[in-house]
């Protein structure tokens, strides 16, 4: 459930995540905001989309733009005000120290009540757009397939290369026979509604070995992996002359608008533009 405030000094949106460490996420807007000295009993991760933020962390200063993150965990005293810019955007999730150990249990990952990092501004373009898609996704409801997948990745990466401790996660291995095993998944079960970790369940893996294991084996990760089998399902439907909302609905896409996003951002044009032209 979202809630929305539009006071006189910009705006915000909240909402919890069950699905992402049972956070609450907030998007906010701020103007001439200004966060007095705190702390907070959840862990903290924010990703500024926008302006600049002055944050003071445990006596450490920092000016953050656009695609900086900082990470504060529980009990962290902290401030934060606008930068020269008077104004920021951010994305930011609160989540408990005990939901996070039980998370990095559940996917494979050593167990990690806290992040701990080396320094808490990161400055790290993969992981802000990790972060970004992730809060953005749980925004809108979209593709818990690719929201756990990206959950998964992104505290992997900032438990082994951002802690003061980082975790050694060596090299990925798992049968050929199972990435082979989830590649036929995901081409028999093209509608198949699905998670990363529901996936590695289904062929008795860790989800985050399945992750590491499937993208060394073929490139993409397993939602990329489904989204190009679907787009090739689309092209040959199309093809012959089949509407693209009843391909959406074949190809397992909540209604034609999601079906048409996807297909334009993998081909460049929309379906029925490809149709028309495939078919003329």
């Amino acid at each position: 459930m979202a809630h929305a405030s539009n006071p006189s000094n910009g705006s915000t949106r909240l909402w919890r995540a069950p699905d992402v460490l049972d956070a609450v996420m907030l998007k906010g807007r701020f103007v001439r905001h200004r966060y007095p000295l705190h702390a907070h009993d959840t862990h903290c991760l924010a990703l500024i989309t926008s302006g600049s933020l002055v944050v003071n962390v445990a006596g450490h200063e920092a000016l953050l733009r656009r695609g900086d993150i900082v990470s504060i965990d529980a009990d962290t005293l902290h401030a934060g005000h606008a930068g020269p810019s008077g104004s920021w955007k951010m994305r930011v999730a609160h989540f408990h120290a005990e939901d996070l150990a039980a998370y990095t249990e559940s996917v494979g990952l050593p167990v990690r009540s806290q992040f701990a990092v080396a320094a808490p501004v990161l400055r790290d373009a993969t992981l802000a757009q990790w972060l970004y898609g992730i809060s953005w996704c749980s925004e809108v409801n979209e593709d818990p397939f690719k929201r756990s997948e990206t959950l998964a990745a992104a505290i992997g990466r900032l438990v082994a290369l951002h802690a003061a401790q980082p975790v050694q996660l060596g090299s990925p291995r798992l049968d050929s026979r199972v990435i082979r095993a989830v590649k036929e998944q995901l081409h028999a079960e093209l509608g198949a509604k699905l998670t990363l970790p529901a996936l590695a369940a289904a062929h008795g893996v860790m989800p985050f070995t399945l992750l590491r294991a499937f993208v060394r084996s073929t490139g993409l990760s397993p939602h990329a992996y489904q989204q190009q089998v679907r787009i090739r399902y689309a092209h040959r439907r199309l093809r012959v002359g089949a509407t693209p909302a009843v391909v959406a609905g074949e190809a397992g896409y909540a209604d034609q608008a999601h079906f048409t996003r996807v297909f334009k951002q993998y081909t460049g044009v929309t379906p029925r533009a490809f149709q028309l032209a495939v078919m003329s």
